[in-house]
């Protein structure tokens, strides 16, 4: 039996089908389809790209001072102090508190706690750590992990030294990067393991201890295999991979503060 639907009719029995068809019922994918599907889920699930350098980007005012913080670091080592960027800005002692604030809340900065204090400015550590920078005038900073390590020399268009080590063996890792490329390095199958970025949690004290480098492929698994819990949480990339996309990343970061 044929039947005739009028034009409403139509409309109304396509919408019913579309309904359904997003609710599950209905329509079954193809073998092709699926495999599309997993396959996608799977790229998604390994995800090897960098994260944004930031979660949101600073407005006028807070790329303002974190440029002056950063040219401020460049030149003497240090942060500026509080006082110091009231002058610079003719800003009250609380307004600079208050932007230095949100900087924090956003996750381009991070404090000692109870204090004013700049633990960390996103590439730059201002306290210790295993990634070193070698300037070219010979001058040194520390970065806050592998990745802000590579990242640095890019944001801020400088030449570069790295020395870092094995997160595994401890062994002394050299890099050298020159007009945004990577000239050297001291192991030819250095790798880079990376933890997945906090939704809300500081960076500085959650994934940045965990982004290091390797020596070999063979060291970061058997680290990965003495350390489970934390494979679970990261990927590991070989350096050549991870780099064009940790480039093109703290590249565009240091456009947006006009630092390049």
């Amino acid at each position: 039996m044929n039947i005739i639907l009028n034009r409403k009719d139509q409309i109304l029995m396509i919408l019913l089908v579309m309904t359904l068809a997003c609710l599950g019922y209905g329509y079954k994918p193809s073998h092709k389809e699926r495999q599309m599907c997993d396959q996608k889920k799977c790229l998604n699930k390994n995800k090897t790209e960098a994260p944004e350098p930031y979660r949101d980007p600073p407005n006028q005012l807070e790329a303002e001072v974190l440029r002056h913080i950063f040219k401020t670091v460049l030149e003497s080592g240090r942060a500026p102090t509080i006082r110091e960027m009231e002058v610079f800005f003719k800003l009250s002692e609380n307004d600079v508190i208050a932007t230095l604030d949100e900087l924090e809340s956003k996750d381009l900065l991070f404090r000692k706690k109870g204090t004013q204090e700049l633990i960390s400015l996103y590439p730059f550590s201002m306290i210790p750590t295993k990634h070193k920078i070698f300037l070219e005038d010979g001058r040194s900073l520390y970065a806050m992990c592998a990745v802000d390590a590579l990242g640095m020399p890019v944001m801020f268009n400088r030449n570069v030294k790295i020395v870092s080590q094995c997160e595994w063996c401890k062994q002394e890792i050299v890099i050298e990067i020159k007009k945004g490329e990577i000239v050297s390095k001291s192991h030819k199958d250095t790798m880079i393991w990376k933890a997945g970025r906090p939704e809300s949690a500081p960076s500085a004290e959650t994934c940045c201890p965990k982004i290091n480098f390797f020596c070999s492929k063979k060291h970061i698994e058997e680290w990965k295999a003495w350390n489970p819990d934390l494979a679970k949480a990261g990927f590991s990339l070989p350096l050549e991979r991870a780099f064009p996309d940790i480039k093109k990343r703290w590249g565009a970061y240091g456009e947006i503060l006009g630092i390049r």
